[in-house]
């Protein structure tokens, strides 16, 4: 559907738009028009109907002017733009079956295969790009963005698959269309592609009962984990939590982080963000309704918090080497230091009287710091 309207706007030609309720919903007058009960369908002057996007598409781009501007300005362009379209079927075939079965090895490999095959094709027949006609936006891109704004998000939020890892061409491709004006009216939030193709993946997938939602991976005994759990709670933020075993880790998770670490935050978009106080940073800003704010918004206060949290990393990586091997005397003097530079900020007071980094309220520092003395206080009881 996105692909009529692309070319529409991109030839100036004013549709008439109907919203039809798919599925048991689907009006009898709509199923007498279009007796295969698909959309998009384009009836034109009231009388004919036509289906199938990319030829209702072709037709709009046939009948305004300049006529065929979008499937090239030569012979050559035609055959070349032609081509790629008579390609990438398998591609968005592929991208269908990974949805079905998210970690199946052999759905993977097989976008790549094709993700590979048609980046060659962008690739031989493209000069300096950034479109497959290098400056002219075509009836390439209108055929394949919206195929690539819709699995993005989706394979990235079902699979932890990332449709441009090898594929710089046609995500130049990508980016460069989705500044338009016409492509940016038209493709959908990435979210609701999401919840859209929910029905296709199994419900026994991990995520599925909580798309298009937040979803925090953590353990319970890491206290990296700790850390968004507390600003959550900090902030009365209700996230989606699935419990990650870090002895017997499952299969599936290196696809949502390479690393294999926690946490790591799955947001609605189906983009992933890493780093235990990472985390608790885009939690700060993506809720700030939420409870008090974490990190200051003012260039000293921010500094300060700032500065507080890499004197704990010190502090933590000292305080590792020291559980690892009490008698390690490099690591007690690198942890003294650290605690000790720590003592001093605290007594410096910078936001007002009280028994934490933040004064009276715990701020992003204090969360930095806490779960590691917890940890801390665990590991060496005495």
């Amino acid at each position: 559907f996105a692909r009529v309207l692309i070319t529409a706007k991109e030839k100036r030609v004013t549709l008439e738009e109907v919203e039809v309720p798919l599925g048991d919903d689907m009006p009898q007058w709509y199923k007498e028009l279009n007796p295969r009960e698909t959309v998009p369908t384009l009836q034109v002057d009231g009388k004919k109907c036509m289906i199938e996007s990319d030829l209702i598409a072709r037709y709009i781009d046939r009948i305004s002017s300049p006529a065929n501007a979008l499937i090239g300005s030569s012979p050559y362009q035609r055959h070349r733009v032609e081509f790629f379209l008579s390609e990438i079927g398998d591609l968005v075939k592929a991208y269908f079956g990974l949805v079905r079965d998210p970690f199946n090895e052999e759905k993977r490999k097989s976008v790549d295969h094709n993700t590979a095959y048609i980046e060659g094709i962008i690739a031989e027949h493209q000069g300096d790009g950034p479109y497959f006609l290098d400056d002219t936006f075509s009836m390439a891109e209108v055929m394949v963005v919206p195929f690539l704004a819709c699995f993005r998000p989706v394979l990235s939020y079902y699979c932890g698959y990332d449709i441009f890892h090898e594929a710089p061409r046609l995500k130049k491709m990508y980016v460069t269309s989705m500044q338009r004006t016409t492509v940016k009216e038209t493709i959908s939030k990435p979210e609701e592609y999401i919840i859209g193709f929910k029905s296709k993946v199994p419900k026994s997938h991990v995520t599925w009962s909580l798309a298009p939602g937040y979803v925090l991976f953590v353990n319970k005994y890491s206290p990296f984990s700790d850390r968004p759990r507390l600003a959550c709670a900090l902030k009365n933020i209700d996230l989606p939590m699935l419990e990650i075993d870090l002895k017997q880790l499952p299969s599936w998770f290196r696809w949502f982080n390479q690393r294999e670490t926690v946490p790591t935050l799955l947001t609605p978009q189906g983009t992933y963000v890493h780093e235990s106080q990472l985390i608790v940073h885009y939690l700060d800003d993506g809720f700030p309704e939420h409870g008090p704010a974490l990190l200051p918004k003012d260039a000293d206060g921010s500094y300060h918090v700032r500065f507080v949290e890499s004197n704990v990393d010190y502090f933590m990586d000292a305080m590792y080497s020291l559980i690892k091997d009490p008698k390690n005397m490099n690591a007690k003097e690198e942890f003294d230091w650290a605690a000790g530079e720590l003592e001093k900020l605290l007594a410096e007071h910078q936001f007002g009287e009280g028994p934490f980094f933040g004064g009276t309220t715990m701020n992003a520092a204090d969360v930095s710091l806490v779960p590691m003395l917890v940890h801390l206080k665990a590991c060496t009881p005495d």
